[in-house]
């Protein structure tokens, strides 16, 4: 099997897997879409430090949905730095969605599309975990999220979410 198709059928799997976990009409939870903002670090060479912009749908009470672009810029080893970007679809699941401990624990994976000088955008496999803090009384909660995709990538983030779920 080609890297291409490889990558083909894992985008089919996830994309099915998100459809399968979204909850019959009657049993629709009412959590709101979440804006999430980021800033991370992706890669090891090349290094790129990119902020983030997204959102964070939910597909039931245990499973989100992450769509997140993102832009900044890369390193080179030759310590040139040049523009880059990305697009993440991560799905989440939580494992305490309704915020009855202070920290909330998720692990997911997904596609991300990183397009970096020179190179052909493509698509690879992209795996987290992620650390949620407290909620503000403003409605702010902090994560950190560490990963693989593209080489190791780790940030922190603040999404927007209601008093009783995650």
């Amino acid at each position: 099997m080609t890297a291409r198709r490889a990558g083909g059928a894992l985008l089919a799997s996830i994309a099915l897997l998100a459809a399968a976990s979204a909850p019959a009409l009657g049993q629709a939870p009412s959590i709101p879409i979440v804006p999430e903002l980021r800033i991370d670090v992706l890669g090891v060479n090349p290094t790129s430090v990119q902020g983030a912009v997204g959102v964070e749908i939910p597909a039931g009470y245990y499973v989100r949905v992450g769509l997140l672009a993102g832009a900044g810029g890369t390193i080179e080893s030759d310590g040139v730095s040049r523009a880059a970007g990305r697009f993440d679809l991560l799905v989440r699941f939580l494992i305490d969605p309704f915020r009855q401990a202070r920290w909330g624990f998720s692990a997911g994976a997904g596609v991300s599309l990183r397009a970096n000088p020179g190179d052909n955008v493509q698509p690879e496999l992209l795996v987290a975990v992620d650390l949620e803090g407290r909620r503000s009384r403003s409605g702010f909660t902090p994560s950190l999220q560490v990963g693989l995709g593209g080489g190791v990538r780790g940030g922190i983030g603040l999404r927007w979410s209601g008093r009783g779920a995650r």
